[in-house]
């Protein structure tokens, strides 16, 4: 099973996005997170966070996108977050890579045994 660096692939989406944001006169800021590793290729990672990226741009109303990454012990999951300025308020928009490598869960469950 291979893993990826999302934090890798973040740069390098937010490398390949910056020109068309600040085009559009809005900056991209991250907050500090510790590198995380999941078992997805680099390649999906990476077009889902461009997706992320171009969905704020096209959305955000104001000169800003802060991205954030959600990494919190016992959740199923990783996030990534952009909250864009939207009117006189925000909007979160955001992204989930799994843990877990597809179809790997059940093996550890009675219920997905297979007992024929």
């Amino acid at each position: 099973m291979s893993q990826s660096c999302l934090h890798c692939a973040l740069a390098r989406a937010i490398r390949r996005e910056s020109g068309p944001l600040a085009e559009r006169g809005l900056a991209v800021s991250i907050s500090r997170a510790e590198p995380v590793w999941l078992p997805s290729p680099g390649a999906r990672l990476y077009r889902a966070l461009r997706r992320l990226l171009r969905d704020a741009g096209s959305q955000a109303e104001g000169a800003s996108v802060k991205l954030t990454v959600i990494d919190l012990l016992g959740k199923s999951h990783v996030e990534v977050t952009a909250t864009i300025p939207v009117g006189r308020g925000s909007r979160v928009l955001a992204c989930a890579f799994p843990r877990h490598a597809p179809g790997s869960l059940g093996r550890g469950f009675a219920e997905a045994l297979d007992l024929s």
